[in-house]
């Protein structure tokens, strides 16, 4: 059983090495406000199961955004969750939490997630309905989910994203799709860096296997795709001089990315998304567990 462990702020180091299976979310650059809201978000899950946790990194021009987290839990272990104070706990706007439990009904796994930003910080809730494969074929792209994301210091609601997942049949047609969204890349560094991790996916499995998601928010310039390169094993440390050269295409810190990464970096990069953000700056994110 996976376990949400709180961060130091919130409980002694005794207290988080207490069971080898709790996931410890490596929180060490975050301060202040971000710390708490972080921390706030974690406090929800102690000791609960949880069924996944992922790190992320976002680079663009607008900034390095490190610290970002998710945790998942399967539908047949919601229960664990106390739905009616779940809306008080993690201050979700009220008209924002009424859509969230109405889409709950059709959803099979949540996340919960966090990402820092000047101030306190951004919640998020993402709803994952995943099609039958039977039905993606048929239909060709079907929506997988929502994202629903807000403010928790002024409980606004910042935007909601929708994930479109679409099925590609073989490896010509990964490609054929993919080609045009790599093309629309401006930084020829973020575009050049994109590539290389997509290829070394497709080196080690069959993208007919992928997850492609497309990605759009309404009233907001967000375009973007994610590939999940299932069947594929990439050493994230494998990839810190790539994320270095496309730091510095952007004149961030190298100090500032390496203060995210851990000693000896155990984690595998399983995710990528790339294009344009919801403020219009162009992006990628890698994902890592």
């Amino acid at each position: 059983m996976l376990t949400a462990t709180l961060t130091p702020a919130l409980a002694d180091a005794s207290g988080a090495a207490a069971a080898e299976s709790d996931i410890q979310i490596p929180l060490h650059t975050l301060r202040g406000d971000a710390r708490v809201w972080a921390d706030r978000l974690l406090s929800v899950f102690s000791g609960k199961q949880i069924d996944g946790v992922e790190w992320s990194m976002k680079f663009s021009a607008a900034g390095l955004v490190g610290n970002r987290f998710m945790l998942g839990v399967q539908r047949e272990h919601w229960h664990q969750l106390d739905v009616a104070t779940l809306s008080q706990a993690l201050a979700i706007p009220q008209p924002l939490w009424m859509r969230v439990l109405q889409d709950m009904e059709h959803a099979r796994a949540m996340f919960f997630a966090y990402e820092p930003d000047d101030g306190a910080g951004t919640y998020r809730i993402y709803l994952e309905f995943m099609p039958t494969p039977e039905a993606l074929r048929q239909h060709g792209v079907l929506p997988l989910g929502c994202g629903y994301k807000w403010h928790p210091a002024t409980q606004r609601e910042a935007a909601i994203t929708a994930y479109r997942m679409r099925y590609l049949a073989d490896r010509a047609a990964f490609d054929a799709h993919l080609a045009p969204r790599l093309a629309q890349l401006a930084n020829p560094v973020l575009r050049q860096v994109a590539e290389r991790i997509i290829a070394q996916a497709c080196e080690q499995a069959d993208p007919a296997g992928f997850m492609f998601l497309e990605v759009d928010e309404a009233d907001t310039r967000r375009d973007s795709f994610t590939v999940t390169f299932r069947g594929a094993d990439l050493p994230l440390r494998a990839f810190i001089p790539d994320l270095l050269r496309l730091a510095a295409s952007m004149a961030l810190a190298e100090s500032e990315v390496l203060g995210f990464l851990l000693p000896d970096e155990p984690r595998s990069l399983y995710s990528l998304a790339a294009g344009a953000a919801r403020d219009g700056h162009e992006f990628l994110t890698v994902y890592y567990d």
